[in-house]
């Protein structure tokens, strides 16, 4: 008798020790009041061997023994203690995952989940079986499995696989704010897993929180500080939001890492355009304000975007890389866009002619590069293909508010189809009822059209939302002239002088 309690001992040791929640759980089976000296009886002789026969399924269960043993030891426990919820859940766990008996599991857990509904294991259980229908049901299930496992998330906050379902089956409902609740969670429980937070930054990518997605991959990067594709990403946030200082750091970052990389070229590139243009419209606004050197940063943008171009080029041109090609292909247009778009703001407008025409070659759809090389001839006066330009613009894009505009203004300043040159900038402030550069484009279809207390009128609101516009000014002194105001329009002209005191333009009014 001494050996067989011995062996008995040995076995609950053991199984203790793999099984400490089974070992707590199965304490419903025996009171827990049993004071000490009490004689044993029948009905504590019975406990004993319900416990006892239960810790040794566990333990050929943990071990994949026996397990039709295992089985039927289970199948006796039911019969003896039905009302044990444990011992249903462990018998649907046998089932589900050792005997692939997902209706006996189902079964089972819904029985243990009767019994006591807060049951975790049970809940978590039911989870999966639901999850496994899901699986071969195309969506049939996804709402129920949802529900099941976020029920465990409220029983067990810190239950890592239950969060991990409930993110992965709301985004596929698109239920965003149970995956950052979930996600949110996870980042929790495991602070230093950077795929958690690389997670729940593209959920903010795709719920529009710029803000929040670059604190989740600065956490990426805190724990990772050379994940160039996180790199990347934050980078062309902080270009995005604005944040161009945090922006150049990160690029340059990229590229002290790798040298090559296209995107750190291309992000590097576009933050110094974005920055040469900050400078430019400083320096029209305030001619006396303290110039950043625009040459330099011209150069510098030139560079780093020629580098994008070449690199990207070079990959493409690869035949070892055709999973990434189009990625890459993606990144060129986007570099070769933008050096166009630098080569026009410095009014280099042959090279942007030219950067343009390269990038419609292979991309004759761009709509970009088609407003881009119209805005260039109308800049330099070649109107013929202006106007080609802008319509082929409107007919990729009929809603493209920069090209209605352009295409209205255009006609103004020939002094012809005057009538679809007014229904083109009304379609433009339609779109954005404010724009200063609409409102001034219209004024001037009026003023052509001999409306000229109409022109004044919307030339002044022009005026209002771009007070120091040399061009609107002008204008309004052409409309104040022609309304029999002559001091009004000295005035404007003297004002716009203050702002482009070279213009010519402006220097020939002054004279009348």
């Amino acid at each position: 008798m001494k050996s067989n309690l011995w062996k008995i001992f040995i076995l609950l040791s053991i199984v203790c020790l793999f099984s400490a929640r089974g070992g707590a759980d199965a304490q419903e089976l025996i009171s827990s009041t049993t004071a000490e000296q009490v004689p044993l009886t029948e009905a504590s002789e019975s406990g004993k061997k319900i416990y006892t026969q239960l810790m040794y399924a566990i333990y050929l269960q943990s071990f994949d023994r026996d397990l039709d043993a295992v089985k039927r030891l289970y199948d006796a426990l039911v019969e003896q203690v039905p009302e044990s919820a444990y011992v249903w859940y462990k018998r649907g766990q046998l089932r589900f995952h050792r005997l692939q008996d997902v209706k006996g599991a189902e079964d089972d857990t819904l029985e243990a989940l009767k019994l006591n509904p807060s049951h975790v294991p049970a809940n978590w259980l039911l989870a999966e079986i639901l999850m496994l229908h899901e699986s071969h049901s195309r969506g049939n299930y996804i709402v129920e499995a949802l529900k099941a496992a976020k029920k465990v998330t409220e029983l067990d906050p810190d239950h890592l696989g239950a969060h991990q379902r409930v993110a992965n089956l709301a985004s596929e409902l698109q239920e965003y704010a149970a995956v950052e609740t979930s996600l949110k969670a996870l980042t929790r429980i495991l602070p230093f897993e950077p795929e958690f937070h690389r997670r729940l930054g593209r959920l903010y990518l795709i719920t529009n929180k710029p803000l929040e997605a670059i604190d989740a991959y600065q956490r990426v990067i805190k724990i990772t500080p050379n994940d160039l594709m996180t790199l990347r990403i934050v980078g062309r946030l902080y270009l995005d939001t604005g944040k161009l200082a945090e922006a150049e750091q990160t690029f340059k970052h990229i590229l002290t890492l790798v040298p090559q990389d296209v995107g750190g070229n291309l992000g590097l590139g576009l933050v110094l355009q974005r920055l040469a243009e900050q400078a430019l419209a400083s320096s029209n606004k305030d001619p006396k304000s303290e110039k950043t050197d625009l040459q330099t940063l011209i150069r510098d943008a030139e560079t780093y975007l020629g580098r994008a171009i070449f690199f990207s080029k070079d990959f493409i041109n690869n035949p070892r890389n055709d999973v990434q090609r189009a990625y890459f292909e993606r990144l060129a247009i986007d570099a070769q866009f933008a050096l166009a778009n630098v080569y026009f703001l410095y009014k280099k407008y042959e090279k942007a002619e030219e950067t343009f025409e390269q990038l419609l070659a292979d991309n004759p759809e761009h709509t970009g590069a088609t407003y881009g090389i119209a805005a260039v001839y109308q800049t330099i006066g070649a109107f013929e293909k202006a106007e080609t330009y802008l319509r082929k613009t409107l007919k990729i894009e009929p809603g493209h508010e920069y090209a209605l505009n352009a295409l209205g203004y255009l006609f103004a300043v020939q002094e012809k189809n005057l009538d679809e040159a007014e229904a083109l900038v009304k379609r433009a402030l339609e779109k954005s009822p404010t724009n200063g550069a609409y409102l001034d484009s219209l004024g001037w279809v009026y003023f052509k059209q001999g409306r000229i207390a109409e022109a004044v009128t919307l030339l002044e609101e022009a005026n209002q939302q771009l007070p120091d516009n040399a061009e609107i000014l002008m204008h309004l002194g052409d409309a104040y002239l022609e309304n029999g105001e002559p001091d009004k329009a000295r005035g404007v002209w003297q004002q716009a002088q203050t702002i482009e005191p070279d213009n010519d333009d402006i220097q020939e009014r002054l004279k009348q």
